[in-house]
């Protein structure tokens, strides 16, 4: 998949979602996220500026939708996308 980063092309979206398809997307972006960093490692390769790119792109997708769905039985402040990322040993 090519990313496209041309900001001509950034429009504003507007979709209706329950709360659980809310949720079911921003778990399946933290898989994405923790499946890109930990199940598929590129040992001793150092990550390329489109790698780079995806993991923000998924990461900065997080927040916005976590920003801008105000769901009153989680609290914003206490979420935060990287540690939900870290590998535990």
């Amino acid at each position: 998949m090519e990313l496209d980063f041309n900001t001509d092309s950034i429009r504003k979206e507007h979709i209706w979602l329950l709360p659980a398809q809310v949720d079911l997307i921003l778990r399946s972006l933290e898989f994405y996220l923790y499946t890109y960093n930990f199940i598929y490692p590129r040992r001793g390769v150092s990550e390329t500026l489109e790698e780079n790119l995806r993991k923000s792109l998924v990461r900065d997708t997080w927040y916005q939708i976590r920003s801008e769905t105000n769901n009153s039985d989680k609290d914003i402040e206490n979420e935060n996308f990287e540690n939900k990322n870290r590998k535990v040993a």
